[in-house]
């Protein structure tokens, strides 16, 4: 069972009811198996039951600790140091050979990086040898105002290598401590550790997440001595600095964790964030030596200062008075607001283009995003909260973590998981939720990887929104109607009204194919005895309506057979079952909840009569979660299939995966029967 529990170091523990941690074996003299820098040939020998075939790196430890020191500002630095070493088996493990550090810098101070070593070892005539990153091989690239990133790949990789590098990070930002992963995604763990010590003037919150148990999990109290040094304030002037020395308790917190296995990539997970073995550290309090004083983040301080941002908040609030010129060729000042609203968001959906959609804030002026119709979402979509506000309606930026990030704490905000910002405005008594960055997305929806539960409005009067998988319903229908032909031929039309989301993904792909080549693609999904013609796709340049697809088509299995077997599916069935594990540890997270038609009408060809025909079948799906009906009839010549699969909830605990998977393995079997339609001698 998977948990997160929230902890203070040097302060007391809380716990949240979400996910927990199971504490190890507190064992303070285990170290990590191997001596970093020194490379045998013994060491190229690894054995693990977590590696088999599909393997293609291992992990051999991962090691992390941060520490702190006075700095010249009055306060303190971290100090975060890394070393890993990686066995690589073949090519495809080469990517973990490519190391980013990421750095945040602002006005005021950057993080820096020192002591950057890296080296591969192989082995060459019996011999180990070993390559060593040249200075001139590390990289700088900048992101943003506040984004950069150190690069470099480790030279003379082959398959079989082993790779170690380190480094470390200096910062002032003490605010937020380095999380760690001890599990790394796409490859085995065999030793992962990390380590903090904390002077008691520093207080912090811990967010521990994951499943498997610690091996270690140690604290262990002492004392340190910090230089603080700072500018010495004479009277109300600046004068010389002034070096004090503190004396102060510590406590060091030791986590390690063995042989984790890669996280993987189940069927149905939002994130492998919300899963993965992973620790965050944010500064809670901090002691003078005589009170504590509260520094955390909470949702007020946080809304309070991105209002005051001149890359969020101000720019949709100031007075845009240019924006009248804009507006004037959009709205009119007959519109009644819920007509402007939808006016200014189709306009500004349909005009600007997005090109980047993982930054919140504004990357430069609404003039200028205006003048280039592109932007980044925080561009996108804060201009139209500007607009909004420009013509008095309440319009408020919404911050939220997408699904690929990972869920975000509606009680305390981190800010590494807030990736995106939408608007919300707010029209007669109605809340309207919008994201002007999605090719035909209509007013009032929301892309699905917005659907990640709590969300917050910024404003004075902060505000929590939950949007939630299990509030969508995608909603779908095919209808088959066969017929015999003058001809004596076995002919038909085909007729499906796609979900919301499904037309969502048709028309942004039909945006960048073709129509014909989109059709071409129907017609060769379907086998050779099935004729496809008359394609017809409707609606796929509306904004609002749902896509249709149409088409008639001939069976030709028909001829002349002594027997013919045919699936009265006729494509649409779900041929294999997405639960494939015969156990998972994982919760499943389906994207929305689910109500499929499928109906079809024929009648039996003449020259045959049926010989076998699956039964009529209804499948519940724990009680009242969803169930599976399949009705079939064969009266007076003609054959009737009423097909219903309803999946009521999108969130399933790992404790349901058995019933879940045990329901898709039956559907995919009855799915699977044909009619043997036999030929009348």
């Amino acid at each position: 069972m998977c948990t997160m529990k929230i902890s203070f170091l040097r302060l007391i523990f809380l716990f949240m009811p979400a996910l927990l941690f199971v504490a190890g074996k507190s064992l303070s003299q285990d170290k990590a198996p191997i001596n970093f820098g020194n490379v045998s040939i013994a060491d190229f020998n690894i054995s693990s039951s977590l590696i088999d075939s599909n393997t293609n790196a291992v992990i051999i430890a991962d090691i992390g600790s941060t520490t702190f020191e006075g700095n010249s500002k009055g306060w303190f630095t971290y100090i975060y140091k890394r070393q890993r070493r990686i066995k690589i088996l073949n090519k495809k493990g080469f990517d973990m050979a490519t190391v980013e550090i990421a750095l945040f810098k602002n006005d005021d101070s950057q993080e820096k990086t020192e002591k950057i070593t890296a080296v591969t070892y192989n082995i060459e005539n019996g011999k180990v040898t070993e390559t060593k990153l040249q200075s001139k091989d590390i990289f700088e690239e900048k992101y943003d105002k506040n984004h950069l990133e150190k690069k470099f790949t480790l030279p003379g990789l082959k398959e079989g290598s082993i790779i170690e590098y380190s480094y470390t990070i200096k910062s002032d930002f003490e605010f937020n401590l380095p999380s760690w992963e001890f599990q790394n995604s796409a490859h085995p763990t065999l030793w992962s550790e990390y380590s903090v010590t904390i002077p008691s003037l520093l207080i912090y919150m811990s967010l521990l997440q994951g499943y498997h148990k610690f091996y270690i999990d140690k604290i262990k109290e002492g004392f340190a001595s910090y230089t603080i040094r700072r500018k010495r304030d004479l009277s109300g002037l600046i004068g010389s600095e002034e070096s004090l020395n503190i004396s102060s308790p510590t406590v060091l917190h030791r986590w390690v964790m063995k042989d984790l296995p890669a996280f993987g990539f189940e069927n149905y997970i939002a994130s492998p964030k919300n899963n993965i073995d992973k620790i965050i550290l944010q500064l809670y309090q901090t002691y003078d030596g005589e009170s504590y004083h509260d520094v955390a983040n909470n949702w007020s301080k946080l809304s309070e200062d991105l209002m005051k941002r001149d890359d969020f908040g101000l720019p949709i609030k100031e007075d845009n008075y240019w924006f009248d010129d804009v507006l004037a060729t959009i709205i009119q000042q007959s519109d009644d607001k819920l007509t402007a609203a939808r006016k200014i968001y189709y306009h500004v959906s349909q005009n600007y283009t997005c090109t980047n959609r993982y930054n919140k804030y504004l990357t430069t002026t609404l003039k200028d995003v205006v003048k280039k119709k592109s932007g980044s979402v925080g561009d996108i979509n804060l201009l139209l909260a500007a607009m909004l506000n420009h013509i008095n309606m309440a319009a408020l930026p919404v911050l939220l973590s997408t699904r690929e990030f990972g869920l975000n704490s509606p009680t305390y905000p981190i800010m590494e998981r807030l990736n995106y910002v939408i608007t919300k405005v707010n029209i007669n008594e109605v809340d309207y939720y919008l994201d002007a960055t999605t090719p035909f997305l209509p007013f009032g929806k929301l892309p699905l990887a917005c659907y990640n539960g709590h969300a917050r409005a910024i404003s004075k009067d902060t505000v929590a929104v939950y949007f939630k998988t299990d509030s969508l319903k995608e909603i779908s229908s095919t209808i088959i109607n066969i017929n015999v032909s003058d001809k004596n031929e076995i002919e038909g039309n085909y007729s499906h009204k796609m979900g919301f989301f499904e037309s969502l993904e048709t028309k942004n792909n039909l945006a960048k194919l073709t129509v014909a080549n989109y059709k071409k693609s129907i017609e060769n999904s379907y086998p050779d005895d099935i004729e496809v013609s008359n394609i017809e796709v409707d609606s796929f340049q509306s904004q609002e309506a749902p896509v249709f697809v149409k088409f008639d088509f001939k069976l030709k299995s028909f001829d002349n057979a002594e027997l013919v077997y045919f699936n009265p599916m006729l494509g649409e069935e779900i041929k294999t079952n997405p639960f494939v594990q015969v156990e998972r540890m994982y919760p499943v997270e389906m994207p929305y909840t689910t109500e499929k038609l499928y109906i079809l009408n024929m009648p039996i060809p003449e020259g045959y009569a049926v010989e076998e025909i699956p039964k009529s079948s209804k499948i519940e799906l724990n009680g009242d979660e969803g169930f599976f009906e399949y009705l079939l009839r064969a009266n007076n010549g003609v054959i009737q299939i009423r097909r219903r699969l309803v999946i009521k909830k999108a969130n399933f605990a790992s404790d349901d995966y058995k019933t879940l998977r045990d329901f898709y393995a039956q559907v995919v079997k009855k799915e699977s029967e044909q009619i043997v339609f036999k030929k009348i001698k």
